[in-house]
């Protein structure tokens, strides 16, 4: 039986292959090249530190760029992968012309640049927008937690430090004790003495990290990445992590916006939701979340801002225990002309108007309390309240937009159950699928960068296999070319009688391209 042979790799060939040849027309290699080609880097902010006339010469932004969009695409993160991958893989020595940049070198480029890769991410957004790819009405928004470059042991807040103080204290009076009973030969005076010089030396430390926390006024502190915090990821599995908010669109489920934080998502609602739709150029949009965003201050701000939102609510927090569900708040009629309750039994709770401050957290929130003289005398009062002074009824300046929203969630289950599938299969894609469930670089700056890459890089993902490589190929032409006519007539107002096509020369004799 015979067997297929390669060719001999001794033997010299007549006509060497063109390294174009090897790389398939479909190929997605080749749509990274035009899309990268296609923006306008000057814009962006990729040409902005021009190359020295002496010394080596420096390598191109869009040359390192294209070889971070084909790295993330295809699962290398790391400098390290990426500069081998530069030495083996044919489709990168093709993308790169040759070139092969030292792992510093591509290291120091996503470091250094994170500004880059966030407009790259918001320039295709408003692309993709023009294109008529997202939705623009309807948008879900959540986050996800990405651990840090930081480990839990590099984590401290004041009672790891008292803990720590305690058990510290404890071996060094252990420690002196024993060097005070005597009786000790040389060697092992000298082993205590070396202890108690390491237990000294950490108490130090511990005492610097207590000092700092007091002038910083910060409940932790992460020594190795500063702004990285503990969070839960899930259950009770707890990170030093990242709080990545997250928007993405109802038509396509693609990512309109994102926001790399260190905190929960209590106040991310209007932020993001105002970002949204900035991006997508509207005048209102529908916002879903879910119950981690109910916020009445953010709720608010949305109802002022035309950001009609769908968010889930908690249940009604109790402070006097109420005896039965029959009495529950909600229960109590609000009659907004006349700013007063009514309860189940007919009486009229009423408020003298004076603005109460109701501090959560960080946050003071302004309450009216509603009472009633009825209570005396009634005779179910000890269904209703537990409280000798009868029943009170506290509504908070922002109550009517929660009511509304509230009344939005129970008459819109079938509109709120969508945002599951809208945006919770980008973080499982993402963090299980391509292994991206951590960060690389340290700090809100540079994190910033790097997931404007990875949802850049997402978004491409999903508009290659929405219009597919062919539709995908001849957009970026399109765009590319209007980019080289578009500077061609910008700079050079002799051209403007000369079609499209006549310009080509120009374009690349001026160099415009």
């Amino acid at each position: 039986m015979k067997y297929l042979t390669g060719f001999d790799r001794r033997q010299a060939t007549l006509f060497p292959t063109c390294i174009d040849d090897l790389i398939p027309e479909d190929a997605e290699v080749r749509v990274i090249d035009l899309f990268v080609d296609a923006l306008p880097l000057k814009e962006l902010g990729f040409l902005e530190n021009e190359p020295a006339e002496e010394g080596r010469p420096m390598y191109h932004p869009a040359d390192l760029f294209k070889l971070y969009v084909y790295g993330y695409l295809n699962r290398i993160r790391t400098s390290r992968l990426l500069e081998r991958e530069c030495q083996r893989n044919i489709e990168l020595l093709w993308l790169l012309k040759g070139l092969q940049p030292c792992f510093r070198t591509i290291a120091g480029f996503r470091s250094d640049n994170p500004k880059l890769f966030r407009n790259a991410f918001t320039h295709f957004v408003r692309q993709i927008n023009r294109k008529g790819l997202t939705g623009k009405t309807l948008v879900a928004l959540d986050s996800s937690k990405f651990r840090a470059v930081n480990s839990k042991k590099k984590n401290y807040n004041q009672k790891k430090i008292d803990r720590q103080l305690e058990y510290i204290d404890n071996k060094i009076q252990s420690y002196i004790e024993e060097l005070n009973a005597g009786d000790l030969d040389e060697a092992r005076e000298a082993t205590i003495a070396e202890k108690l010089k390491k237990q000294k030396a950490q108490r130090r430390k511990y005492k610097r990290i207590e000092k700092q926390l007091a002038e910083t006024g910060l409940d932790q502190i992460s020594t190795t990445d500063p702004d990285a915090r503990t969070m839960i990821l899930h259950g009770s599995v707890i990170e030093v992590a990242y709080n990545v908010q997250t928007v993405a669109d109802e038509r396509n489920k693609l990512i309109l916006e994102y926001e790399v934080t260190n905190q929960n998502d209590r106040k991310a609602l209007l932020p993001m939701a105002q970002k949204t739709k900035r991006i997508c150029d509207t005048d209102a949009v529908a916002v879903l979340a879910d119950k981690g965003y109910h916020n009445g201050e953010q709720l608010t701000g949305c109802e002022q801002e035309d950001i009609y939102t769908i968010v889930a609510y908690q249940e009604v927090p109790r402070s006097y225990p109420v005896p039965t569900p029959e009495y529950y708040g909600e229960r109590f009629r609000y009659n907004p002309k006349k700013d007063q309750y009514k309860c189940p039994q007919g009486h009229i709770l009423k408020t003298t108007g004076h603005w109460y401050n109701k501090k959560y957290e960080e946050s003071v929130t302004k309450v009216k309390h509603y009472k009633t003289t009825a209570c005396g005398s009634c005779a179910v009062k000890h269904l209703c309240t537990r409280n000798p002074k009868g029943r009170l009824i506290e509504r908070s300046q922002h109550a009517g937009a929660v009511e509304r929203n509230n009344r939005r969630v129970r008459e819109n289950t079938s509109t709120y159950s969508l945002r599951q599938q809208i945006i919770e299969h980008i973080f499982g894609t993402i963090k299980r699928q391509w292994g991206y469930d951590h960060i690389l670089l340290k700090g809100l700056r540079k994190n910033e960068g790097e997931f404007g890459l990875i949802y850049l890089i997402y978004n491409f993902r999903r508009v290659i296999n929405i219009l597919g490589l062919p539709k995908l190929k001849k957009w970026l032409t399109r765009l590319l070319f209007s980019i080289f006519t578009d500077r061609a007539l910008r700079n050079a107002r002799q051209y403007q009688k000369y079609s499209c096509w006549q310009l080509v020369p120009v374009i690349v004799r001026e160099g415009w391209c």
